[in-house]
């Protein structure tokens, strides 16, 4: 399967000096390959569009949209369309730390966390559900909701 086969639509904003990814494009895309998970919008998103400060940096998220929710914005999610993927831009000097944090098996838990979302029932699909990464205190935090 090739990279472009794991996702439908792929962003990646170019970072300011001093910021860099924790994980790149072919490491992601083979953390969803060895999971056997697909979703429709990876995107790697710098500095300033997501929730990020000195304490506590967003790193990765996963969003599951729930099939039954409205459909305001004529979004009608089905299978792997609802499922998108954020990898966020660190600051230069934390990047080998939440590098080797994810690498440790945190990436491999969100993929199969993404290759599973879709597999859980009808209960479990009715409503969005996300599976948040953050760096605080040198740490990993995993929260899923």
């Amino acid at each position: 399967m090739a990279d472009d086969d794991l996702w439908t639509f792929y962003e990646k904003d170019r970072l300011p000096r001093g910021w860099s990814y924790p994980l790149g494009r072919d490491r992601i895309a083979g953390a969803l390959r060895e999971a056997g998970a697909t979703v429709n919008r990876l995107r790697l998103v710098g500095p300033g569009r997501s929730s990020q400060d000195d304490d506590r940096t967003a790193v990765l998220r996963l969003l599951c949209v729930g099939d039954g929710q409205a459909r305001y914005h004529g979004g009608n999610f089905t299978g792997a369309s609802r499922l998108h993927m954020d990898v966020d831009a660190v600051p230069g000097h934390r990047r080998r730390d939440i590098a080797e944090q994810l690498e440790a098996g945190t990436v491999q838990r969100a993929c199969r966390w993404a290759a599973e979302a879709l597999t859980r029932g009808n209960v479990w699909a009715a409503t969005t559900h996300e599976f948040v990464v953050a760096y605080e205190e040198g740490r990993l935090h995993v929260t899923e909701t």
